[in-house]
């Protein structure tokens, strides 16, 4: 009874769960279930090609409901913020002011403190010093960092997102933005590129809600040339890529053909017939012409045998 007050999913034996039990579900959707780019959940009607199923933070939803003008008077309060920073920085030396207000307060109690002393009283403001000085809760410094940390995986995961293309048209505006941004900042200074981008980020949204049947038009328009122009493209790249087999198909066999010829030259005139080469040819001596060899031993002259008298002196 106690787990199904509790609502906590209870398994049977066979691995499933009891009936009577549903899991806590948050503002109608899963604590864990991923969100699109416009902070809602991911359903079987969103884009196909979302295939990560990345969990989102709510800083999705937040940015989109900003720069949509969801709440017109939050993203009229912040539009105007930013603008007036932009604008502070740019006219107004901000860090000299906060050196100025530094010292004018620190000369200030430094001043009333001293004033107090020759009086015999004790000073105004170490009559104000509090028992405990203050200090910043460790669980303000978490959920700060906390917010941090969500912020800038918000950065690194939409970076993600546009490079690897979840999105065309989101990836398209990001290489025209920083195109233009690219000869721009050699134009202008940074502070003007800088308001231009604040003002685009909060205007292009709202006149593209504003007008969205009329640029979804367009945008499919111009989808289709394009489509048209890389069909037309491929077909020709196929064209000439048939073409150019063909020809470098006869030019091997023109060439083979060569080949073929020139190495049949060649055996023909060489010798065809391995005995016309032991034949005498004309012209040459035949064993006839020579006289025959002796058969018999060659005779020593008698003569010869006779003892060689030594010479007198």
């Amino acid at each position: 009874m106690a787990d199904m007050v509790n609502n906590k999913p209870i398994h049977t034996m066979d691995g499933g769960l009891n009936e009577f039990n549903i899991e806590p579900i948050a503002n109608g959707t899963h604590p864990d279930t991923p969100l699109n780019h416009q902070g809602h959940p991911v359903t079987s009607t969103d884009d196909d090609s979302h295939d990560t199923l990345q969990p989102l933070s709510h800083f999705h939803s937040l940015f989109y409901d900003l720069f949509t003008w969801k709440f017109p008077k939050a993203t009229g309060f912040f539009f105007f913020t930013a603008i007036s920073l932009i604008f502070a920085f740019r006219y107004v030396n901000v860090l000299r002011y906060v050196f100025k207000a530094a010292y004018m307060l620190f000369a200030g109690v430094a001043a009333l403190e001293i004033a107090g002393k020759p009086l015999g009283a004790r000073g105004v403001v170490s009559s104000l010093r509090p028992k405990r000085y203050y200090t910043i809760p460790r669980e303000s410094l978490e959920r700060l960092f906390e917010q941090l940390h969500d912020f800038a995986n918000f950065c690194v995961l939409e970076f993600q997102r546009v490079v690897f293309v979840e999105n065309i048209f989101t990836t398209l505006a990001a290489f025209i933005t920083s195109f233009f941004g690219y000869f721009l900042i050699k134009y202008i200074p940074f502070w003007t590129l800088i308001l231009l981008t604040t003002i685009t980020a909060f205007t292009a949204p709202l006149l593209y809600l504003n007008n969205k049947e009329f640029v979804d038009e367009q945008l499919h328009n111009v989808s289709e040339i394009v489509n048209a122009q890389l069909d037309s493209g491929k077909k020709l790249t196929e064209q000439y890529a048939g073409e150019a087999a063909a020809r470098a198909k006869a030019t091997a066999a023109d060439l083979s053909s060569k080949v073929q010829g020139y190495t049949g030259g060649l055996k023909s005139t060489q010798p065809t017939d391995i005995n016309s080469v032991s034949e005498p040819s004309q012209g040459l001596a035949t064993d006839s012409e020579f006289p025959s060899v002796p058969k018999h031993d060659f005779s020593v002259d008698k003569a010869h045998d006779a003892p060689i008298e030594p010479l007198l002196a």
